[in-house]
């Protein structure tokens, strides 16, 4: 399996934003952003499903790579911040499925850390990390880790 991590894109500031944090948005230059990213991912990196935080930043950017690679999206609750452990998040991967998965940081960081045997990593807002392997604690091996301006360098002008 490949497994593409996909940080939301840039959203409000906590400190002008006054809901609930699950309802921050992404601001213009986010959307914009993760628009230009999803569309180089595309071409760069087979999906076969996308799975998201049902958090609404991560939520429209997941909306943003479903209109791109054309796949519906699949909510899981544990990207919001549910308790669960590593391994129940990672029983849940398919081991013969391509996903993207979108979602927050530190969880994102965490997720990964446990696929690789604790390597620990930090994704840019609309950053990626693609893992490749068997779903399962410390079998995955990173394949890249890119911020936003490393993806769009690499895809066609």
């Amino acid at each position: 399996m490949r497994l593409t991590l996909l940080r939301h894109g840039k959203a409000m500031d906590r400190s002008s934003w006054h809901g609930e944090d699950a309802d921050r948005p992404l601001t213009r230059e986010g959307e914009e952003q993760a628009e230009r990213v999803c569309k180089a991912l595309k071409e760069l990196i087979r999906a076969d499903e996308i799975w998201t935080s049902p958090w609404v930043r991560a939520r429209h950017t997941a909306e943003i790579a479903s209109a791109a690679w054309k796949l519906p999206l699949r909510e899981v609750a544990w990207m919001a911040g549910e308790a669960a452990s590593a391994q129940e998040r990672i029983d849940e991967l398919p081991s013969d499925s391509d996903v993207v998965l979108v979602g927050h940081e530190p969880d994102l960081g965490l997720l990964a850390g446990a696929l690789l045997g604790g390597i620990s990593l930090q994704l840019k807002k609309s950053g990626i990390a693609v893992l490749d392997g068997k779903p399962a604690l410390a079998e995955m091996r990173l394949v890249s880790l890119l911020t936003p301006k490393h993806v769009l360098g690499l895809s066609r002008p």
